[in-house]
């Protein structure tokens, strides 16, 4: 019995022996943290996912980072870089897609990389013949330096921007396009066979955009204007404003004018004087010589 019980003690010792060597797993701060960013870019979007080193203290490139050497483009997994739709990089055709971003510095000059190599860890296996695209750029001097890397799209409009690259006290810029038209007049023209019209959107993509014809977008307004006439004010601004774009001052002062007239049927104090006075800037401009 005593034989039976020490042998049962054993095993069950011998179980939680494990449990008790057994590490806990802890949770940390990461030394190059990683991050995603995604910006609404065109018709899409640009997505950028990356572990971001920071300086403390030392020297980025020609230091952690050596000269004319591939680079990851930050710590860690490589750097990726994915695009919605087809773009221009440095005008350069890049097809929608995901890419590793990949970049070799130099003291004055960079070529930047995208590769089909998504999966690599850093860039110890990289392949050249797996590029899809290789450009230069300038590398610029930052009035301050900066701590953590960083990636971004800067001086970002509907269908341009600058990926740049910013570390120490280095920037580096390539400009990034779209061409959005192919793609919006074609859901323009399937939308306007629907049921419900994007009218006012499809109108004001016609403005912003400065197509060539702006007889279409006329035309749509002058439908939402008949189809929704408690915002019909709001249909005859942006007639208004497409003809003063045609040059037609004298119609669109009229077509503002109506908006005016429209406006005295709101009930909503704050569209009223947003509106009256974007008419009243309107009426003013187009009675400029």
């Amino acid at each position: 019995m005593k034989t039976a019980s020490f042998f049962a003690a054993a095993a069950l010792a011998a179980l939680l022996a494990p449990a008790a060597h057994a590490q806990v797993k802890l949770t940390v701060p990461q030394p190059s943290p990683a991050t995603k960013t995604r910006e609404a870019f065109s018709t899409s979007f640009v997505e950028l996912n990356y572990s971001r080193p920071s300086l403390k203290g030392r020297t980025a490139f020609g230091g952690l980072v050596p000269y004319d050497q591939v680079w990851r483009t930050g710590a860690n997994t490589v750097t990726k870089i994915r695009f919605g739709e087809e773009v221009k990089l440095a005008g350069q055709t890049v097809k929608a897609g995901t890419y590793a971003l990949l970049t070799i510095p130099g003291k004055a000059d960079w070529t930047i990389i995208l590769n089909r190599d998504t999966a690599q860890w850093g860039a110890y296996e990289y392949k050249a013949s797996l590029d899809v695209l290789r450009v230069q750029a300038k590398a610029t001097k930052l009035a301050s330096p900066q701590e953590s890397l960083r990636l971004s799209l800067e001086n970002l409009q509907p269908a341009a921007a600058d990926l740049t690259l910013a570390w120490e006290r280095t920037q580096v810029s390539l400009p990034l396009t779209a061409n959005p038209d192919p793609i919006v007049l074609a859901q323009i023209k399937e939308a306007m066979q629907g049921e419900k019209k994007p009218y006012v959107t499809a109108a004001q993509y016609y403005y912003n955009s400065n197509q060539p014809d702006l007889t279409p977008a006329i035309g749509w307004l002058d439908e939402y204007i008949k189809t929704t006439p408690a915002s019909a004010f709001y249909g005859y601004y942006w007639k208004a404003k497409l003809l003063q774009k045609q040059g037609k001052k004298a119609e669109a002062g009229a077509a503002a004018r109506k908006s005016l007239d429209a406006l005295a049927a709101d009930k909503n104090e704050i569209s009223k004087e947003e509106y009256t006075r974007l008419n009243m800037q309107l009426i003013g401009e187009v009675a400029k010589k």
